[in-house]
């Protein structure tokens, strides 16, 4: 009897390392996982002293003062994630610390916390638990700018960092040969650590301060790709060792709690390969090769102290406008995290909800066009793209430059064999969707059907060169962007 010796080779499709390193090179064996690719619509909420000052006349009221007048008494974690799921969110989260010396959760290390301040609850720690029992994916957000203007630090006599918003920090701006002390980076290491430590998110993303390009980027300073022209060389970061450090302590932590986590950063605040970037209120122009994310505010932008905080000067969006942009994110490889700003007592203002509500019913009949898609290989056609794309591309002139879509313009996504063309306005007259046309993509026998979601009702549809042809029902299943699901063989 022959006997088979021959050794077979046992293939890895995936190793992680037993503990990340903090250096890029360690830190770019991360991945991205893939219950992150399938994210593409989230909630978080600016919910802080900020919302009081807007109350006030500018010079009328310190943040000293807006954290003591910050009650938030009917702040409910049950309620914020029932709106959350209203509006069809896949996951959400606080923003756990924003632009001052509180922090907004339950801390050991500082008394300047939300639970003896303001409003004396644990918003990150009640708003992770409510969360979670519904099986939503937390992210916690960190917006602490140029750190030591905005952050106050001092050093104690048991030789342990924090901060005291009390206290005069200018002695730490310049403690680094001109640049700022490494007392408030072990300050800030401190505290995002605890929170992480505490709470075991599975994202927390970074804003300004963190990297410190987006300034210069807004300025002209920065060149696509990163290149510094001739011009101030002033970056506003924190030190890679420090960036190091904190990173590869929440990718470590990932390992200890038996999950994959990731990590969001603004744009090239890091190398690439190692999380996933952000625009901030932006958009990007064509299909990336990489998953990315767009934090958008949903409130215009018409006055700017305290922004992203509730202001009912700053009008909010249609919800045929955000999900417009939702679509056009997704079928480009992009995610929204839209931040959806609470009243001074933690509640919702009617106007807000009555947008998210509108996305949520949105969602119901045309989510399986967006959850757990991923990009076709063109992301669109029609005549309407992103004309101003990147940081805060979206926000300028009050909204005004984000896209206004037609009948013409379509998007594309799909899951499985499905191919999802999404019409982003009613068409008057039968559709045609060029990219289909016998000659495209699509060879004349993969397409099986054609359905409009939302509707029963059978659809008449065609294909020859020019493209394929849908006469639409005479009845709109819903307010704004029709989905056509295109079965394939």
């Amino acid at each position: 009897m022959a006997c088979n010796t021959k050794k077979t080779t046992k293939i890895v499709y995936k190793t992680l390392p037993d503990h990340y390193k903090a250096n890029w090179t360690s830190l770019r064996k991360h991945q991205t996982p893939n219950w992150f690719d399938n994210l593409k619509f989230g909630i978080y909420c600016h919910w802080g002293p900020q919302t009081v000052e807007v109350k006030y006349e500018k010079d009328e009221i310190t943040r000293l003062e807006a954290i003591e007048k910050w009650k938030g008494e009917k702040f409910d974690a049950k309620n914020w994630v029932n709106v959350m799921q209203k509006a069809g969110a896949q996951f959400g989260g606080p923003v756990a610390w924003h632009g001052s010396g509180l922090v907004n959760w339950e801390s050991d290390i500082t008394d300047w916390n939300s639970t003896k301040k303001g409003p004396k609850v644990d918003i990150y720690g009640d708003l992770s638990k409510e969360l979670r029992k519904r099986g939503m994916p937390v992210i916690a957000s960190y917006h602490t700018g140029n750190f030591w203007s905005r952050m106050w630090g001092q050093i104690s006599k048991e030789n342990k960092t924090y901060l005291d918003p009390t206290k005069d920090n200018a002695m730490y701006a310049t403690l680094n040969k001109g640049r700022v002390g490494n007392e408030i980076f072990d300050a800030w290491y401190a505290r995002i650590s605890e929170s992480v430590d505490k709470y075991q998110p599975d994202m927390i993303w970074f804003d300004t301060g963190f990297g410190g390009t987006v300034p210069k980027e807004l300025r002209g300073q920065m060149h696509k790709g990163r290149q510094l022209p001739d011009a101030s060389n002033k970056l506003i970061s924190a030190p890679e060792s420090y960036q190091q450090k904190m990173i590869s302590h929440f990718f470590n932590k990932g390992l200890e709690w038996g999950k994959e986590v990731e990590v969001v950063y603004k744009t090239h605040d890091i190398p690439v390969g190692i999380g996933v970037r952000d625009l901030e209120d932006g958009n990007l122009i064509g299909l990336q090769y990489d998953p990315w994310m767009s934090d958008v505010n949903m409130q215009r932008h018409f006055e700017w102290r305290s922004t992203w905080f509730y202001n009912p000067v700053n009008k909010v969006k249609s919800a045929g406008t955000l999900v417009d942009m939702l679509i056009d994110m997704t079928s480009k490889n992009g995610r929204m995290l839209l931040n959806v700003p609470p009243q001074e007592d933690g509640t919702f203002a009617p106007e807000i909800k009555k947008e998210l509500f509108a996305i949520g019913n949105w969602l119901k009949i045309n989510g399986e066009a967006i959850y757990g898609t991923m990009p076709w290989v063109l992301f669109g056609e029609g005549p309407t793209e992103v004309t101003n794309p990147g940081h805060h591309g979206q926000g300028k002139n009050h909204g005004e430059l984000i896209p206004k879509y037609t009948a013409k313009d379509i998007r594309f996504t799909q899951k499985g064999k499905t191919l999802y063309a999404i019409c982003m306005d009613w068409p008057e007259k039968d559709l045609t969707i060029r990219s289909l046309g016998l000659y495209g993509k699509l060879y004349p026998d993969d397409i099986k059907s054609v359905n409009l979601l939302g509707t029963s009702e059978k659809l008449n549809w065609s294909i020859d060169e020019a493209g394929m042809h849908v006469r639409f029902p005479k009845k709109k299943p819903c307010n704004f962007a029709y989905v056509l699901k295109v079965e394939r063989n």
